[in-house]
């Protein structure tokens, strides 16, 4: 059996979908390890969602891609003060974090066979609006990468979900820090 955290968002809490959300998850044959509401602090929040250069230049450059080639690149340094993908990574991060603090989050360990995977295939697509129908985010998002950063602000994509190089790390975090 493989744990991961899995953590339901504050604008899915704001739509009332958590108790849907779950189902999807008990459905599929997790099983609930550990599950609290409640708020992210900020020293959470900073570690969850980290700052490294690679990290933050990925997130940058990625976001660079997708806005140039939806024909937005003239709105770049408007959106980020900054074409450089450090410091487009690091407004990323920036607003994340503050999305995330904003309000509750219901934040579980779930376990099965192979669940970080298992996991992020049932949520979808980070970005909503590629997300297929039947995962959580393709039958019930309805924001997209493109309009959160054209607004200035985080992505509302309803579920955070542990990848495969942070999944232990993760549930160690919030066994010790928020259960």
């Amino acid at each position: 059996m493989e744990k991961t955290l899995i953590m339901i968002k504050p604008d899915a809490i704001e739509r009332k979908l958590a108790g849907t959300l779950l189902s999807y998850f008990e459905k599929a044959g997790f099983e609930i390890v550990r599950l609290r509401k409640g708020r992210l602090s900020e020293n959470i929040a900073t570690r969850l969602y980290r700052d490294t250069e690679t990290q933050l230049t990925g997130m940058g450059n990625k976001t660079l891609e997708s806005m140039n080639s939806a024909g937005f690149s003239d709105e770049i340094d408007r959106i980020f003060g900054s074409q450089e993908p450090y410091e487009i990574g690091k407004k990323l991060v920036q607003w994340t974090r503050t999305f995330m603090t904003s309000n509750d989050v219901i934040a579980m360990i779930l376990q099965t066979d192979d669940a970080v995977q298992k996991g992020r295939d049932l949520i979808g697509k980070t970005d909503p609006s590629k997300a297929v129908k039947g995962t959580i985010r393709g039958d019930f998002a309805d924001d997209s990468i493109l309009n959160a950063n054209r607004e200035g602000r985080a992505t509302r994509n309803l579920v955070h979900a542990s990848d495969a190089e942070g999944a232990a790390i993760e549930v160690k975090l919030f066994e010790e820090e928020f259960f």
